[in-house]
């Protein structure tokens, strides 16, 4: 899960703890505490989705890439055994299906990789009699195969743990949903009602709901420089935010942006060598995109000269 999810998850333990601390006040009311016990239930799925989504499988591919190294390597001198084979007896038909150099081996996707095995290991069969001067027998065959399963099972392993993953993602995404719905919808109103008999509580439990609340605004800011005698947009410079760890370059084409603005109000430097510094007051409460249109002085060339 990214960060964006985690922190999202932590809002909702935080906002479990505060309910869980206070189920003597709600229990009676059967509105809440079926509300309650909801997104206790929903939450408690929503972490074990977490738990297989967030599951490694890096073993398993460390896993796959050792025995497909084995397998190619393996596949290689199986591979010229046959072309040699192939060579002695002026088989074009053999020769075209088992030349293979290692370079094109390595480039093999892995589907490719085992039907390539599979039709060598055919051909190993068909002719094994034959191919015991080049190296090649029953047991090796046999061993052949072995490691082609091996590294099908392996892959088709993955495969179902990726998907499994995948799939996990999904419902986590829509169970996030659902538990949003759940409590914007009911439970924050139904905890409100109880503002007058129990402030303390109402005022704990809104605290870790903001906390999920803000941890979904991510605010866009982009903005265009022109001069403002000329109107020809302003090339180069800096934009930061004060009080914050927060700044972009102005571009070439006179514009900047921010991806991810933090909420509330703030204020903008605006600096470029040649204009005077802006400062811009800027507001963010809705997550949306915030276009901004700004003009700048151009410093004299009297100015610059007296310096």
């Amino acid at each position: 899960m990214n960060r964006a999810s985690n922190l999202k998850l932590d809002s909702y333990l935080q906002t479990q703890e505060a309910l869980s601390q206070n189920v003597s006040i709600y229990e009676s009311n059967v509105n809440i505490k079926g509300q309650v016990d909801q997104f206790a239930f929903d939450l408690e799925c929503l972490l074990k989705l977490k738990e297989e989504a967030d599951q490694s499988i890096k073993w398993l591919i460390d896993e796959k890439n050792t025995i497909k190294k084995a397998l190619e390597l393996k596949l290689y001198s199986f591979s010229n055994a046959l072309v040699c084979y192939a060579n002695s007896v002026c088989d074009s038909e053999i020769l075209e299906k088992a030349y293979v150099s290692k370079k094109h081996l390595k480039w093999l996707s892995e589907l490719d990789l085992i039907d390539y095995y599979k039709q060598s290991i055919d051909i190993a069969k068909e002719h094994v009699t034959a191919l015991e001067p080049f190296g090649i027998n029953k047991a090796i065959i046999t061993d052949a195969e072995k490691d082609c399963k091996a590294f099908e099972q392996k892959r088709f392993m993955l495969l179902a743990l990726k998907e499994e993953k995948a799939n996990a993602k999904s419902e986590y995404r829509m169970l996030q949903k659902k538990i949003n719905q759940l409590l914007n919808g009911k439970l924050d109103h139904s905890i409100e009602n109880l503002r007058s008999l129990h402030p303390d509580f109402v005022k704990y439990y809104f605290a870790t709901r903001q906390k999920s609340k803000e941890i979904q605004h991510h605010f866009d800011v982009l903005g265009y420089l022109k001069d403002k005698a000329t109107g020809e947009p302003i090339a180069l410079g800096k934009v930061w935010v004060e009080g914050l760890d927060l700044s972009t370059h102005i571009t070439a084409k006179g514009s900047f942006r921010f991806k991810d603005f933090p909420e509330g109000e703030h204020q903008l430097f605006v600096e470029n060598i040649n204009y005077k510094s802006l400062c811009v007051p800027i507001r963010r409460y809705k997550s949306e995109q915030s276009k901004m249109y700004l003009e700048m002085e151009a410093i004299a060339l009297e100015a610059e000269t007296s310096v």
